[in-house]
């Protein structure tokens, strides 16, 4: 699903009718999924998903840095929650 919105989000920059919102959206589910994910491989390796040995640490170290960077999962909210009240009418 994660890589479905994220194709999504790029086509559509491509054809030249970008949407923040849904790149926003692309973002924080693919950022959080991946973090989730990672997060639970790290708790099913127990005190060797810490280790250096073990690849999985890594992997979870570069997925919490893909909540932040290029903008937090906070910040991706606030750009979804801005483009909805605009579509909200009054």
């Amino acid at each position: 699903a994660a890589r479905l919105l994220v194709y999504k989000a790029a086509w559509l920059i491509d054809q030249g009718r970008a949407n923040p919102s849904l790149s926003s959206a692309a973002k924080l589910f693919a950022s959080e999924t991946a973090v989730m994910v990672t997060y639970e491989a790290l708790q099913i390796f127990g005190g060797y998903g810490y280790s250096k040995e073990y690849d999985i640490e890594r992997y979870y170290r570069d997925a919490r840095v893909g909540t932040i960077y290029e903008g937090t999962s906070e910040a991706q909210r606030m750009v979804i929650a801005r483009t909805l009240m605009g579509k909200v009418k009054r």
